[in-house]
């Protein structure tokens, strides 16, 4: 259940943001944030803990999460083929090299916020 971890280090990204431009008396409507699918991140899971969370802050009551999933790209060392695959299935789907590196698919980050 890592994803209240996520919503929480979310609330703390937003609000250490927000002190630093000096917005903290903002109104945040909307967070876009982007996750890998190698993150394993169950997005109806981090919505609600998310949706618990941010009623804690001013900032964020009325805030909307917006979650979009990253596709795990890969790209073969053998073949130089780069590819998207759905399951965790590590092998080039051009030449079936295992030699292969991930390019895409690993990081999670909020990409922007919309505030008043």
């Amino acid at each position: 259940m890592h994803e209240l971890t996520i919503a929480q280090n979310i609330i703390s990204i937003i609000e250490d943001e927000l002190q630093q431009r000096n917005k903290l008396a903002c109104q945040v409507n909307k967070v876009y944030f982007n996750t890998g699918r190698l993150n394993a991140v169950v997005p109806e899971s981090l919505q609600y803990n998310f949706n618990q969370i941010k009623k804690e802050r001013k900032f964020t009551q009325n805030a909307e999460l917006i979650i979009k999933e990253i596709p795990i790209t890969i790209k073969c060392e053998d073949c130089q083929a780069e590819t998207q695959i759905d399951e965790p299935v590590f092998k080039c789907q051009n030449c079936s090299s295992r030699q292969i590196k991930v390019i895409a698919g690993k990081k999670m980050y909020i990409e922007s916020m919309d505030i008043e």
